[in-house]
C-alpha cells in the first residue's frame, strides 16, 4: 500500500474516533461538521497533502500541433575534403561530441601523397559520417557537425489554423509521453503550405543545455493564441471526479471537506471555477487523491 495512503488512512481513522466538532453555521452547501476530515498541520506534512488558496489566474486557449527536432542552421556544418584523395584514418563516429579543431579524418592527397587532417571547424556533435578509412573521396560531405546548446522545434500547422499562429506566440513544447514542457515563443510562420505536407511550418526554438532535446525527435506542442481572465480558479492538480462531477477538497477552521465546482475554461495549468468556490479559500492541490478514498470510504 502506498505509504502516504497507508498513513492518511491511519490518521483519519483516529480522528474520526473522538468527538466529532460541533455543528456551526456554514453555507446550505457545506458539508455537515461530523462528516469533515480531520487532519493536523503534521499530518498533513507525513501526507504530502499540500493547500493552496483559489485565486484569479489567466487560462491560456492553446492550439495543439505536432512536429519534430532539428539542428539550428546556423550551428550546423557539412565538412567535405578540401582536396581528393583516399581517408588514411577516420577518427570520429556518429554519436561522438568534438570540440573545435579536433581531427575528424587523416586524408592522403592524390596529387602530392602528402597526408592532412580535417578538422571540427565547431565544437557539436557528429550527426553524420559519410567515410571510412581506405574509402577515395572527392567532393562528397564526410560528415555532419551540429551544435545542439540550442535547437529548433519545427512544428506542422494546418492551414486553416494559420491565421491563429503569428512570430511571439508562446508555445509549450514536450516530448512523447511526458507531461513536462519547455516554453518557447514562436520566431517564424512560413508564408505559405507545403505543397507535399499540406501544412504551414512554423518554428521556435528551444534551450538544450541539458541534452534534452534530439534531432529527430517526435514533440506535441500548445501553441498560446489567446489568454482569458479567470477570477477564480484552482490547479488542475486539486481536481477530483466524484459522481461524474468535478470536485476539490476545501480547508476551513474546521476540517476538510469535498466540495462540487462549476468549471469554465481549462487549461493544462489551471481550471476557471464559475461556481462553488470564492477566491482565498485554500483547496488541496496535492495528494487530494487520498481525501477522496477516504471520503467516499464514509459514503458507503
Amino acid at each position: 500500500m502506498n505509504r502516504q495512503f497507508f498513513l492518511l488512512l491511519c490518521t483519519l481513522s483516529l480522528a474520526a474516533c473522538g468527538d466529532a466538532p460541533k455543528p456551526a453555521a456554514a453555507p446550505a452547501a457545506a458539508a455537515p461538521a461530523a462528516s469533515l476530515l480531520q487532519l493536523s498541520d503534521t499530518q498533513q506534512r507525513e501526507a504530502g497533502v499540500r493547500l493552496a488558496a483559489a485565486a484569479p489566474a489567466e487560462i491560456a486557449e492553446t492550439l495543439t500541433v505536432y512536429g519534430e527536432i532539428s539542428a539550428t542552421d546556423d550551428r550546423l556544418r557539412r565538412i567535405s575534403a578540401r582536396y581528393p584523395g583516399i581517408a588514411r584514418e577516420v577518427l570520429k563516429k556518429v554519436g561522438d561530441s568534438v570540440r573545435a579543431g579536433d581531427t575528424l579524418v587523416v586524408v592522403e592527397s592524390n596529387d602530392s601523397l602528402v597526408p592532412y587532417r580535417i578538422s571540427a571547424p565547431i565544437a557539436g556533435r557528429v550527426l553524420e559520417r559519410h567515410v571510412n578509412p581506405g574509402e577515395a573521396m572527392s567532393e562528397q560531405n564526410l560528415f555532419v557537425i551540429a551544435d545542439l546548446s540550442r535547437v529548433w522545434a519545427q512544428l506542422s500547422v494546418f492551414p486553416a489554423d494559420a491565421a491563429r499562429v503569428s512570430p511571439n506566440q508562446r508555445v509549450e513544447v514536450r516530448a512523447e509521453r511526458e507531461a513536462e514542457a519547455q516554453s518557447a515563443s514562436i520566431e517564424y510562420v512560413a508564408p505559405d503550405a507545403d505543397s507535399a505536407a499540406r501544412r504551414v511550418r512554423v518554428r521556435a526554438t528551444l534551450d538544450n543545455a541539458d541534452g534534452r532535446w534530439r534531432p529527430g525527435q517526435f514533440v506535441a506542442a500548445d501553441i498560446v493564441v489567446a489568454q482569458h481572465s479567470a477570477a477564480v480558479s484552482v490547479p488542475q492538480s486539486a481536481l477530483q471526479d466524484i459522481d461524474g462531477q468535478p470536485h476539490v477538497f476545501v480547508r476551513s477552521d474546521k476540517g476538510f471537506a469535498a466540495r462540487a465546482l462549476r468549471l469554465g475554461r481549462q487549461d493544462r495549468r489551471n481550471a476557471e471555477v464559475l461556481e462553488g468556490l470564492k477566491a482565498g479559500e485554500n483547496v488541496v492541490v496535492a495528494n487530494s487523491y487520498l481525501l477522496k478514498s477516504e471520503w467516499l470510504s464514509r459514503e458507503e
